[in-house]
């Protein structure tokens, strides 16, 4: 695995990965953050903050004539990660949401369009 980022290698990483993203006009970015215990008992846990693309390489089944084919992909997944210090969280998560704000205006909002259920929907609709 590679090792971590500095605060700022992980920012500047973010906001190209997020660009790159945008700039497609496809794909997806990951976040996530996890604690991480520390060796001494009193001290509060750190926190790894961890970004991805989410390329997998794997085939994507609805594509139409790959049935049974594995397609190779030409671009590897990116991964990158930070240790937060629990005394550095405040300041971490403030330049961290400026660079998510900056770097997801272009893309797309979700479409989430509701679905009258037919047994629930219409029963709520009656009562």
């Amino acid at each position: 695995m590679a090792p971590h980022l500095s605060h700022d290698e992980f920012f500047s990483s973010l906001a190209n990965l997020l660009t790159k993203t945008s700039d497609k006009a496809r794909g997806s970015v990951f976040l996530s953050q996890k604690p991480v215990p520390n060796t001494d008992a009193d001290a509060p846990p750190s926190v790894v903050v961890r970004a991805t693309d989410g390329n997998t390489g794997a085939p994507n089944p609805k594509s139409s004539g790959q049935a049974g084919k594995v397609a190779k992909n030409t671009s590897s997944k990116v991964k990158f990660s930070t240790i937060v210090s629990h005394n550095e969280l405040e300041a971490f998560y403030a330049r961290y949401a400026d660079v998510c704000k900056t770097g997801m205006t272009g893309l797309k909002k979700r479409d989430r369009k509701r679905k009258a259920k037919a047994k629930g929907g219409a029963a709520k609709a009656k009562a």
